[in-house]
């Protein structure tokens, strides 16, 4: 006679196989030469330790690291950072550009270990995200210290066709929007992104940040018709700043005891357009900036002076020459 609970055994091992294989994957561990570099106050000069780094963090609200997006050690920082809040501050979150939005909801059923690594990479078209199998060294551990964790990812950028509606039609067409697609930017807050604050400070700011931005992106040529092109792309800056900031804001408001938000160093560097929307929607929070710079130094550089609350020196990138 057939067991009747052969099928039930079936079915659990079924699931225990599943599981396996879709929990498979674990967080790397930090190359220990990321705590070790040369690091400085971005202010006054003073070379800082790793604990120094640690203890800043620890007294902010949301810490924000800039990259050079193919830059290992940089990734190799991140890392670092976020692994050590989370052994101090259990449930920190980590907010990363490289996600957007509307992929959350993949992002989270790969934290339940509802389908495996590869499933989440090739769902959020992520696996070359900055460069050739980019993925799984510089950004998966990330999510996977986070997920072992039992902690927080955040998507935090806008989906790219609302990118493109704010650089083709303006920011006025976003605001516009009906839930739920306003809801991809900037919940809870109403303006995507801020545009203007009481805080005359922070007007100066964001007057800088576009004014580096343009620079950045006409090469020199300051003329009235290179300024409306640059303007133009800003539509889409912003709209990333925004969105990336207000997801950092969100992630404290609805319980996270610190963020780590990992960028672009465009963003964060030198009060960069992320951490400015964050403070517009989180007047007097503590936000400490990282910025992990791809060259040698045994001392604060001149020209990296003010680029962030720490600057820290990695190790050179071999690039291929543009064009």
């Amino acid at each position: 006679m057939r067991d009747a609970r052969l099928p039930l055994l079936l079915a659990l091992l079924a699931a225990s196989l599943q599981w396996l294989a879709v929990g498979c994957a674990t967080a790397r561990p930090v190359d220990p030469a990321a705590r070790t570099l040369h690091i400085f106050d971005g202010e006054s000069g003073e070379a800082l330790g790793w604990s120094d780094v640690i203890a800043r963090a620890a007294a902010a609200d949301a810490t924000f690291v800039g990259e050079r997006h193919d830059d290992p050690t940089g990734h190799d920082v991140q890392l670092a950072i976020y692994q050590d809040l989370l052994a101090r501050f259990p449930g920190t979150a980590i907010a990363l550009e490289h996600l957007e939005r509307n992929e959350q909801a993949t992002l989270d059923r790969y934290l339940r270990g509802e389908i495996t690594p590869d499933a989440f990479i090739d769902e959020t078209k992520s696996r070359d995200w900055a460069g050739d199998g980019t993925w799984v060294r510089f950004f998966q551990p990330l999510v996977d210290t986070a997920r072992e964790n039992d902690s927080a990812v955040i998507a935090a950028n806008a989906p790219r066709d609302l990118v493109r509606r704010a650089r083709t039609e303006g920011h006025a067409a976003l605001d516009a929007l009906p839930q739920p697609e306003r809801g991809w930017f900037d919940i809870p807050v109403t303006a995507v992104p801020v545009r203007s604050s009481d805080d005359a400070a922070w007007n100066r700011d964001w007057q800088a940040y576009a004014d580096r931005f343009h620079d950045f992106m006409s090469g020199g040529d300051d003329s009235a018709e290179e300024r409306a092109r640059t303007a133009n792309v800003f539509l889409s800056q912003s709209t990333w700043d925004g969105t990336m900031g207000a997801s950092v804001a969100n992630a404290l408001a609805t319980g996270a005891p610190r963020v780590v938000m990992c960028a672009g160093c465009f963003h964060i560097e030198r009060r960069g357009g992320t951490v400015l929307q964050f403070l517009a929607r989180r007047p007097g929070a503590r936000a400490l900036t990282v910025t992990v710079i791809d060259a040698s130094s045994a001392e604060l550089r001149r020209e990296d002076r003010g680029a962030a609350d720490i600057v820290i020196y990695g190790f050179p990138v071999a690039r291929k020459p543009r064009g």
